[in-house]
């Protein structure tokens, strides 16, 4: 496994990721993992969304969609 050293923390930040290890019973170490997990996670699936409605995009037609179509065209391919 890699070591990660950071620096220039501001403080409110460390203060913020201890109060979050102690709620969390977890080190804080393993706090900042978590917290790294969590956005790399979320960034994928923020890529994935990103990536179907690129597809969508590209199936519509080049003239404007009324918002209706376009929100069950979503909700359609979301299901």
């Amino acid at each position: 496994m890699a070591t990660l050293t950071l620096h220039d923390i501001p403080d409110d930040l460390i203060v913020g990721l201890e109060q979050l290890a102690r709620a969390h019973g977890r080190s804080l170490d393993s706090q900042v993992i978590e917290c790294l997990r969590r956005e790399i996670k979320d960034y994928a699936e923020a890529m994935s969304w990103l990536k179907g409605v690129e597809a969508l995009r590209a199936e519509l037609p080049d003239k404007p969609m009324p918002l209706d179509e376009l929100v069950a065209a979503t909700e359609r391919d979301s299901h």
